[in-house]
């Protein structure tokens, strides 16, 4: 009896049909399921579904309908092989998955596939407070909204995302990080509407129609290249915390379009751009702000040609914000040699973040 069981788990394991808490899904027919919407049907939040190559069909009228609901028994989604081998593939009529209006705290726990031709790998159908995100290493081509992870708090990291679209990434409410990403080809922006509770990092966001990053909050922006997007690099409503950023190739860099208030830019190439390196706009603002924007690389080490692409309080009143640019870099690396020897509070406090 002994010997019988040890056979049979062997060949089980060996098979690699199912293990401890494993839901295989084989579009060959070698799985426990042909088809992801049944296996996540079947699953529980204990579950991985695992997805060998192949590719699944997002229509209406299969047998197992799509979208498939999400909620908080989902199970994590994986595929065997990797995005270049796992296809969901739609027709731009609906979205993969769906978190419904009334489930609260569902998983969105998505790693290695390929999404192409969808309204968006998945949608919600309300506020879903509590939703736990973590959608990573996937790629994501030719789908309305690349990742909308509005209500979300979690990770969005390491994926391919490529318009045509309408956004990259929607997340006006997420909270987490969003990093490692390379978003590009969308008609608006390529991130829009993140909030103080969401930072983004090391993302390559490019060739986008309007923006980079557009945000009618505040924005956490760490060594990401924001590079050739035709309006604006980053449009900003209030505060920024942009560092080691490259903004360059922009129609303008920064647009502070509602501010800023407080915060800073230290560290940060914001060069090259096609009309203006800043531009702010916050009304008339009596006396004007001070925003710390020292120790950045301009493409110049000329304080004449620095001055000539900011526009600011001392171009017009309705500015409202005056930027602070000494000392700045005299290197792409931010070399500080040759800056400037008069001090601010301002820019002692940038030498220590």
């Amino acid at each position: 009896m002994k010997r019988q069981l040890s056979l049979c788990l062997a060949l089980l394991a060996a098979s690699g049909l199912a293990t401890a808490n494993t839901i295989v899904v084989d579009p060959g027919g070698g799985g426990n399921f042909d088809n992801i919407p049944e296996a996540m049907f079947r699953g529980t939040a204990d579950d991985t579904v695992l997805v060998r190559p192949g590719y699944d069909e997002v229509a209406e009228g299969l047998p197992y309908p799509w979208p498939v609901p999400l909620t908080s028994d989902s199970p994590s989604l994986v595929s065997h092989g990797g995005a270049e081998t796992a296809l969901i593939l739609g027709d731009g009529s609906l979205p993969a998955f769906v978190v419904a209006g009334s489930r609260y705290g569902a998983r969105i726990l998505i790693s290695g596939f390929k999404f192409r031709r969808l309204e968006s790998p998945f949608d919600w159908d309300g506020p879903g407070y509590g939703a736990e995100v973590s959608f990573t290493d996937n790629i994501v081509e030719e789908c309305e909204t690349g990742v909308d992870v509005r209500w979300g708090s979690g990770l969005v990291a390491r994926n391919v995302i490529t318009g045509p679209g309408y956004y990259g990434i929607m997340c006006p409410y997420f909270s987490g990080s969003i990093e490692d990403n390379e978003i590009s080809g969308f008609t608006d922006a390529g991130i829009i509407s993140t909030n103080e509770n969401t930072s983004i990092l090391r993302n390559h966001i490019h060739d986008n129609h309007i923006s980079g990053i557009t945000t009618s909050a505040d924005c956490i922006a760490e060594d990401n290249t924001i590079e050739n997007n035709e309006w604006y690099g980053i449009s900003i409503a209030f505060d920024a915390h942009l560092t080691g950023n490259i903004i360059r190739g922009n129609g303008t860099g920064l647009d502070f379009w509602g501010g800023p208030h407080l915060g800073f830019a230290n560290g940060n190439q914001i060069c090259d751009n096609i009309d203006i390196a800043v531009h702010a706009y916050a009304g008339d603002l009596d006396p004007p702000i001070d925003f710390d924007a020292t120790m950045n690389w301009w493409g110049t080490v000329d304080p004449t040609e620095i001055a000539e692409m900011i526009w600011d309080c001392d171009d017009s009143e309705w500015a409202g914000v005056c930027f602070l640019v000494d000392p700045f870099c005299v290197t792409p690396d931010c070399d500080p040699t040759g800056s400037s020897r008069e001090t601010t509070w301002g820019v002692i406090k940038s030498m220590y973040r």
